[in-house]
């Protein structure tokens, strides 16, 4: 955040880095114009922010012209949201069906599907997204796509080759979108992390599931559970990587910082089954944990 912002400013990027449609994304970001500093030092800044504003119309534009002046979204669900990108020769929606347990159609390469996909104990939202191809970015459906990517919490790269990894890389960075080790979010660029997976029909359903935990390893997620008494929550809590036991409290609710006594967890964050902890001790995927209240 740019120094002197106000808090205007501070909570219109925030809206603008939560937002999951274009046309959310363009009301957060005019707010951010006219809330920006005006001071010499903030040239740059709101430079970035114009250039910004004209690539976004041009995307609302785009999207327009491939919905005829409709808008689409997709609600996010899930632990997390997966998009799947590759060529029209990549096998890409051939593995999006097998991931999905979706009935694989040809004609299905250029459009556009969104079904849940079960990774043990949770689900993902899986989006398989139209064929990049050369020039992509200046197609209709772009605006579109480029969008859904932006929300995304996570790209697979389906592809054959690295010249397809390639062809795609240069199409999402006319979209100032980057490749990236984990997801982080500025005015100008948006940068996601991916997995690369080559697809083909000697891939295995051991194939299969080491992708689905690959992409869960990815995501910077942890599972915990709940217990109370003997009974254990069936749905697990999902949590960023580093939470403590005051992170899980304050998801379920906040009474339980307040009147919070100890914790007793189970799992590889115990040294041993029922270990007594406090709220800074730092969980771990597949912990179960039960809190104990005055």
């Amino acid at each position: 955040m740019p120094t002197n912002a106000s808090i205007d400013y501070a909570l219109a990027q925030q809206e603008f880095f939560k937002a999951g449609t274009s046309a959310e994304r363009l009301a957060a970001l005019k707010k951010m114009i006219s809330t920006a500093p005006k001071h010499k030092s903030a040239e740059k800044l709101n430079a970035q922010l114009k250039r910004r504003l004209a690539d976004l119309k041009k995307d609302i534009e785009k999207e327009k012209k491939s919905g005829k002046g409709k808008s689409f979204a997709i609600r996010k669900e899930g632990a997390a949201t997966i998009v799947f990108l590759g060529t029209a020769d990549s096998n890409k929606t051939k593995l999006f069906a097998q991931l999905s347990k979706l009935d694989y159609k040809s004609e299905n390469l250029y459009s556009m599907q969104m079904k849940m996909i079960r990774f043990e104990t949770v689900w993902l939202q899986g989006i398989d997204l139209p064929a990049i191809h050369a020039g992509f970015a200046g197609s209709p459906m772009a605006g579109l796509v480029f969008g859904l990517i932006r929300a995304a919490d996570l790209m697979v790269l389906v592809t054959k080759s690295e010249a397809e990894k390639s062809l795609i890389e240069t199409e999402l960075k006319k979209a100032r979108i980057v490749l990236s080790g984990e997801k982080k979010l500025d005015i100008e660029f948006t940068k996601l992390p991916f997995i690369q997976f080559n697809f083909s029909e000697s891939s295995t359903a051991k194939d299969f599931a080491d992708l689905k935990a690959n992409i869960w390893r990815k995501l910077g997620k942890i599972r915990v559970q709940t217990k109370t008494h003997s009974a254990v929550a069936e749905k697990p809590l999902v949590l960023k990587i580093g939470a403590t036991v005051r992170s899980l409290a304050e998801t379920v609710h906040k009474d339980f910082i307040r009147k919070f006594r100890y914790a007793k967890i189970w799992g590889p964050s115990a040294r041993f089954a029922g270990q007594q902890v406090g709220l800074e001790h730092r969980l771990q995927d597949g912990d179960i944990v039960e809190l104990f209240t005055q």
